[in-house]
């Protein structure tokens, strides 16, 4: 659990108990919620709804000692907002990847006194570890072994699978605790690294033989841990090095 509150917005410091104060933080979330009339009946059937992107309101103020040092704590506050998509952090554990959609300040005292409110959109709904967790093992093949993700939400991952000898047609990865799997049908040669990244590393999925893209290889899901313990079976070549790489995830 943290134990330091670090509110920021990159690497700007929204809240340093001096000049730069937050008295308001708001976090809102929505559900897509699909639905299906029955006919002649009452009710309807409803989709199970995904989360869509969340929403994060700040209110705060800024003190200066005179109108310049006012000026310039607003121009610093104006470029962190325009930054583009960067971290938002609470706490020096967890941060979500958001960008400022909208932007108001006003001055309550025109010398030294001012308040702002911003909105900021994260497309990705989760808060994620500032610490990577990495599982490095050299699974027996067809052999479960387990994953954590200290969480409360679905983590995505990397998985990064390097063979002692040529593999072809032989990698498939499972995630029996939660029914995901993929196969990859391509040949990966010895300890070259077959990458296959689920929105880890960016906002893409990636599927990499030896740094090349190689997706048309690739057959099933893309893997992701649910909170807790999970249950990973590899089958493929004997002495093949399994690296999962993936970030605890929160609601």
């Amino acid at each position: 659990m943290s134990n330091e509150i670090q509110l920021k917005l990159g690497t700007f410091t929204l809240d340093d108990g001096t000049e730069f104060c937050v008295e308001d933080i708001q976090i809102d979330e929505k559900k897509n919620v699909v639905t299906h009339e029955i006919p002649k009946a009452d009710g309807s059937i409803a989709e199970e709804a995904k989360r869509k992107e969340i929403r994060i309101s700040v209110k705060g103020t800024i003190g200066g000692s005179d109108y310049d040092a006012l000026r310039s704590l607003i121009d610093d506050l104006n470029a962190a907002v325009h930054a583009g998509i960067q971290k938002f952090t609470m706490d020096d554990d967890r941060y979500v990847m958001a960008q400022v959609d909208s932007f108001r300040k006003k001055w309550i005292t025109f010398r030294t006194l001012a308040a702002f409110e911003m909105s900021l959109t994260a497309h990705y709904p989760f808060f994620l570890a500032e610490t990577a967790s990495v599982s490095d093992e050299t699974p027996t093949s067809t052999v479960g072994y387990t994953v954590t993700n200290n969480g409360n939400a679905p983590a995505r991952c990397k998985i990064e699978i390097t063979p002692s000898a040529e593999m072809a047609d032989a990698c498939k990865i499972e995630n029996q605790t939660n029914g995901r799997s993929f196969q990859y049908r391509g040949t990966v040669a010895a300890s070259d690294t077959l990458e296959v990244d689920n929105f880890y590393g960016g906002d893409e999925f990636q599927v990499l033989n030896d740094g090349a893209d190689d997706i048309e290889n690739f057959e099933g899901d893309f893997i992701t841990l649910d909170p807790g313990d999970n249950t990973i079976v590899f089958t493929g070549t004997a002495s093949t090095n399994v690296v999962i790489t993936h970030r605890d995830t929160w609601y």
